[in-house]
C-alpha cells in the first residue's frame, strides 16, 4: 500500500500521461471517512478475475488505526494507493486519483457498493473507439436490512425512479446518454475530466460531455456492482431531495441533461398543494370528487407497485410510504431548484 502526500488535481488538467507500462485499469474510489463499507468495496476489488489493475483511494485523510492494518492484511502491496484529498466533493477527488494514475483505463465505484467478481473482465471487453463508457446496474445487496432494501425497491420502479430505473435492475444492453459513476468504466480522453463545480449530476456531466465528443455510453446488465442504499426515511428523502434540486438547477439553466419525465413529481406537489386549498373551499361535491381522483388513481398505482415490488411482507407495507416520500422529496427539491438563483 501506498500512502501519498496529499495534493489535488487542478481543474482542466490531465494529469500523469498515460503509459503502456501502467496497469491497464486504475479503479478509483471517493469517499470521505473511513469506515467498514470501504473495507467491503476493496474485498469485492480483490476478488476480480482480472489481475492488471491498480486501486486509488480517495479519503479525506489517511486510515487510522485499525484501519490501516486492515489494510495491510488485504496484502494489496503496491497495487493499492491512499491519496488524501482532504474535504471536497466526488468530481474533485476523483480527478485528483486520475491526475496520479497513468493507465488508460478508469473504473468508478462508490465506497458503499461493492463489484461482482467479473466487474472488470466484462466492463472492459466492451470498450474500443466507439465506446468511452461502459456501464450497467447496481443492484440493491439482498442481505441489506429492510429499511434499506425498500428504499432499493423504489429505485427499481419507473414508478419511483422513472426512466433511470435501469440503473438499479438489469435491463437489455443498449446505449444510453448517462449513468452514475458508482459503476462506470471509462476510456479516459484527453483532457476529459469531472466538472469540479457540481456536487451532484457530475457523472451525468461526464457522459454528455463525451457524447459531445462523437463518442457513446454502453450499458450492459452483466456489468454488476451492488450498492447499499439511504435507509428509511430521512436519508433516504434527504438523497431524492437533493436529487430533484439538482435536476430542477439544470432545467432552469435549460441543460440537455433534463427529460420531462424528471418534472412529473413536482407537478404531484403542486397538484397536493392545489387540492389541499381546495378542501377549503365550498365546492360542490362533484368537483371535490375530481379533484380527487387523480391523487386516488395515484395511489392505488402506488399500492400497486408496493404489491408487485416488495418481496417480503415488510417491505410491502412500508413501500407505499416509501414512493410518496420519495416522489414529494425528490418534487420539493425539484421546485426549489428551479427557483434558485445559485
Amino acid at each position: 500500500m501506498s500512502l501519498i502526500t496529499p495534493v489535488s488535481a487542478q481543474p482542466g488538467t490531465a494529469g500523469r500521461p498515460l503509459s503502456p507500462s501502467a496497469p491497464a485499469v486504475s479503479v478509483v474510489v471517493p469517499f470521505n471517512a473511513w469506515n467498514d463499507w470501504v473495507m467491503e468495496c476493496l474485498q469485492g476489488l480483490r476478488r476480480q478475475t482480472v489481475p492488471d489493475f491498480d486501486v486509488w483511494l480517495a479519503p479525506d485523510a489517511l486510515p487510522p488505526e485499525p484501519y490501516r492494518a486492515r489494510l495491510d492484511a488485504m496484502g494489496w502491496g503496491p497495487r493499492l494507493h491512499v491519496e488524501p484529498t482532504g474535504p471536497g466533493n466526488p468530481s474533485r477527488k476523483r480527478n485528483a486519483a486520475l491526475a496520479r494514475s497513468a493507465s488508460p483505463v478508469a473504473a468508478l465505484v462508490d465506497s458503499d457498493a461493492w463489484p461482482r467478481e467479473d466487474w472488470l473482465e466484462k466492463a472492459v471487453a466492451l470498450l474500443d473507439d466507439e465506446t468511452a463508457v461502459v456501464t450497467g446496474p447496481n443492484l440493491t445487496p439482498p442481505g441489506d436490512e429492510w429499511p434499506r432494501r425498500v428504499a432499493g425497491r423504489v429505485m427499481e420502479s419507473p414508478l419511483g425512479f422513472g426512466g433511470g430505473y435501469i440503473r438499479h435492475v438489469p435491463a437489455p444492453r443498449q446505449v444510453v446518454r448517462e449513468m452514475p459513476t458508482c459503476n462506470m468504466v471509462l476510456r479516459r480522453l484527453e483532457g476529459l475530466l469531472f466538472r469540479e463545480d457540481l456536487d451532484t449530476g457530475e457523472d451525468m456531466m461526464y457522459c454528455s460531455d463525451v457524447r459531445a465528443r462523437g463518442k457513446r455510453v454502453l450499458y450492459d446488465p452483466e456489468v454488476v456492482v451492488f450498492h447499499h442504499r439511504r435507509r428509511l426515511f430521512r436519508p433516504f428523502m434527504r438523497q431524492f431531495y437533493a436529487y430533484g434540486f439538482h435536476k430542477g438547477r439544470l432545467a432552469r439553466a435549460g441543460s440537455d441533461i433534463t427529460y420531462l419525465w424528471q418534472a412529473f413529481p413536482a407537478l404531484l406537489v403542486l397538484y397536493l398543494a392545489g387540492w389541499a386549498v381546495s378542501l377549503l373551499l365550498p365546492l360542490p361535491p362533484a368537483l371535490r370528487w375530481l379533484a380527487a381522483a387523480p391523487g386516488l388513481l395515484y395511489a392505488v398505482a402506488i399500492l400497486a407497485e408496493s404489491l408487485r415490488r416488495g418481496r417480503c411482507a415488510a417491505e410491502r407495507m412500508a413501500a407505499p410510504a416509501a414512493f410518496a416520500a420519495a416522489h414529494a422529496a425528490y418534487g420539493t427539491g425539484y421546485l426549489a431548484g428551479l427557483l434558485s438563483r445559485r
